[in-house]
């Protein structure tokens, strides 16, 4: 294949990883941000913050993940955005395994909705969030400029 037309393929590639990626967490945040005392109740099960902090954690949250879709949408900054979602996404990881490993069986309240609590939801979160790390990485490690000698 010819050089420039891969190297074309891969920058519009990562454009579209940036654009699906700045949608989803602009719309998950600003699901959690509607919803914050919703968001704060499916954040008490996990236990790992003391009850007092839920809300403003929620909050906190929703508006971290509407600033990293943004961010990753503009070409100058995106890299931030995308290290922001990658850290996001691992976060998530941890905290969904977590819960799993110790028998708490909740809804993540990724996305909102009324989602009923199940392993193989939160498992299928977990593997969800696995792929959005990965194009968040994809996008960190994946330097594409234009060749300026085409």
């Amino acid at each position: 294949m010819n050089p420039l037309r891969l190297q074309k393929i891969q920058i519009w590639s990562v454009v579209l990883i940036r654009v699906v990626l700045g949608i989803t967490f602009l719309f998950a945040g600003a699901i959690k941000a509607s919803a914050s005392e919703e968001f704060a109740l499916a954040l008490v099960p996990f236990s790992i913050l003391p009850e007092s902090w839920t809300g403003t954690f929620a909050m906190a949250l929703a508006i971290t993940e509407i600033a990293a879709g943004l961010l990753i949408l503009l070409p100058r900054v995106h890299r931030i955005g995308s290290a922001m979602i990658l850290l996001l996404a691992l976060l998530f990881i941890g905290v969904l395994t977590w819960a799993l490993s110790n028998g708490l069986i909740v809804s993540c309240g990724c996305f909102g909705g009324d989602e009923t609590p199940s392993a193989s939801a939160m498992q299928l979160a977990i593997f969800r969030d696995i792929g959005i790390a990965s194009a968040a990485a994809l996008t960190l490690v994946l330097r594409v400029r234009p060749n300026p000698k085409n």
